[in-house]
Parts: C-alpha cells; structure tokens; sequence
C-alpha cells in the first residue's frame, strides 16, 4: 500500500497523503488497539468506520430500530454488525434495560474513542482525502421544508459530511425548476404544479415526497374557519394572498382554479410566505395551501372540496441524480419522510 498510517499511542500520523479513500479508510481503522483488551494492543482489527458510526447512533438513539431509520440500514443487518463487532471485541458494547440499549462499562470507553475516531476521520477526509476542495451544493427549500419540520434533519444531515459545502436558497417567489434547469440550483425541495411534471420530466428528476391536502387558510376568528369544508367558490368575496405573479404558488392558483373562472374581490401579492401567513393570521385575507401551514403559522385551515391534493417534490436535473452527493442525500430524503404522509 502506497501511503502508510502508523499509531503510536494515540498519535496518527500519514506518510503519504494521496491514500485512495476506501484504502485510506481501511487503515486508520487498523490502529484502534486502544478499544481492546489489554492482551489484544498489537493485534490487527477489522472493525471500519461504518460499524463507529453504527455503534455512535445506537448509543444516541437507544435503540436499535431508531438508528436503523437515520442510518438507512435495515435492523437485521445492523444487529448483525453490533454482534460481529462485539465478538471480535470480546466484550458487549451494549445492555438492554427496561429504557432500551444502555453502553456497558467498556462500551462507553469504546463509544467515547470511537467519537474520538470518526472526528478525526472526518477532519481526515476534508484536510487530506478531499484536500482544499470541497463539493459544492446550491440547493432551493419552498415553504413546505419548514412547516413539515423538515428542515432541522436536512441540517443535521449537512452537518454530518463537512465535505460539503451548502448553500441554500429559501427565496419566496424562487422558480426552483427554472434555476435548475439554468444551473443557479444543484436540486430544490419545493411545490410542482402537476401539469408541468410532464413538461420538466425530460430534463429534470422530480421525485415526489410528501403529498398534503389542500385546505382554506384563514385567521381563526374568520367567517369560513367555522365550516366544517368548503368549496373555491365560498372564497369569491374575500382577498386572494397568494405569491408573485408567475411565482410556483400563482400558477399553482391559476392551474387548480383558472378554469373556474372565478374572480376573487381583490388579490394581494407578496415574495414572502411568512407576510402572507402574517396578514392570514390578522384577517387581511385567505390563503389556499396545506394543513401543516395552518399548523406551523398558527392559522385555521378548512379542508376544501372538492379535495384537492399539492406535494413536496425533490428535483435535480437528471445529468446529475447518480452524482454520489446528490444520490445520497435524495436517498436520506426518502427515508425521511417515508413515514410522513400528512391527512
């Protein structure tokens, strides 16, 4: 092997810095000595960074199941790896209580060099395997990201590959798909509307995500907020909130409701969800849009009939979805939401 990792004590030190990344990684998981018995300090490991990182979460989560969901890697197979793990320990690195999986004695010395480890791996790939360059992301969140609470996990998972770099862009009135296209995004978590999928399909992946009912936002003293349901046309007589002219959000408007032909008493625009909410909340007016606006923003929302349903798409150009950055982090999407399906 061209490059060399040798420890002495706890210092880590690298001959070569142009290791392979699969190599590179194989050998910093040979000198983890310090985690064994005293009688195994010179032997040979085969533990890898992947079962750190499992038994990392295991001990977060306390749970088994729970990891298995953040890790994307089905319970089986990561029970499988905690026992391989273990035996060539040679000693339990988990107990079970009645408040799930506690580390034992030498499983919390093994969890807190094993932090130790993945930290100085991750500073490892960004300073050598990646060197000054960095993956860069430029990626579009709609308003739905946050009244799903999505948003906090996406970060948490930016978080965990300091080798990327983001940057995201939350504009009201961002034409996601149209940035894509020109390359101003890398990939949007936004609304589609439906007849244009088709349309996109050709040159970009669209994936959808989470699918919502739409609902009548109101403030909740309003007159509509005490009906059971109602109907696009009980909303004539009241101002229109909606996005920019040409906006997701307008043609969205445009497409569910143009062919009624309706005219609402007035219509006011803005580039930001949260003034529009703000003036729902205040009674300026209604807003169309999903049940968890309603209960993000702390307005009433009525289902509206006939139902009608809106989505959370994923989207990249399709020249790009098999790029390892944008591929995994699409994969942590769908398991993210894979137990998310809003009423």
């Amino acid at each position: 092997m061209k490059g060399i990792l040798y420890q002495k004590r706890n210092l880590l030190c690298c001959s070569d810095i142009n290791l392979p990344a699969k190599k590179s990684m194989q050998c910093v998981q040979h000198f983890l000595w310090e985690l064994c018995n005293d009688k195994q300090i010179e032997q040979r490991l085969e533990m890898n960074i992947q079962q750190l990182t499992y038994i990392v979460e295991i001990a977060k989560c306390k749970s088994i199941s729970r990891a298995s969901e953040y890790l994307f890697v089905s319970q089986p197979a990561l029970s499988q790896q905690i026992r391989n793990l273990e035996k060539e320990l040679g000693y339990r690195v988990f107990r079970r209580t009645s408040k799930g999986l506690e580390l034992t004695e030498k499983g919390n010395l093994f969890y807190e060099k094993a932090q130790e480890m993945l930290e100085d791996w991750n500073h490892f790939k960004e300073e050598v395997i990646s060197g000054t360059e960095h993956k860069k992301l430029k990626i579009g969140l709609g308003a739905r990201v946050y009244s799903n609470r999505l948003f906090p996990k996406i970060a948490g998972y930016f978080e965990r590959h300091p080798e990327l770099e983001v940057t995201f862009y939350t504009e009201a009135g961002l034409d996601a798909y149209a940035a894509i296209k020109d390359g101003s995004l890398d990939m949007a978590l936004d609304r589609m509307p439906e007849n244009e999928i088709g349309m996109e399909k050709c040159i970009c992946f669209a994936k959808e995500l989470i699918r919502e009912k739409q609902c009548i936002l109101t403030a909740p003293d309003h007159p509509l907020a005490q009906k059971e349901n109602a109907s696009i046309m009980d909303c004539r007589e009241y101002t229109m909130l909606t996005g920019l002219e040409h906006s997701v959000e307008d043609r969205l408007l445009r497409k569910t409701y143009g062919e009624q032909n309706i005219t609402w008493k007035r219509v006011i625009r803005s580039d930001s969800i949260d003034t529009v909410m703000k003036m729902v909340k205040s009674g300026s007016g209604i807003a169309i849009g999903p049940k968890s606006f309603a209960e993000y923003y702390g307005v009433t929302a009525v289902p509206l009939v006939p139902a009608r349903q809106d989505s959370l798409y994923f989207a990249c150009l399709k020249s790009k979805k098999k790029e390892p950055a944008i591929r995994d982090f699409q994969r942590y999407l769908a398991t993210l939401v894979s137990s998310a399906c809003p009423d």
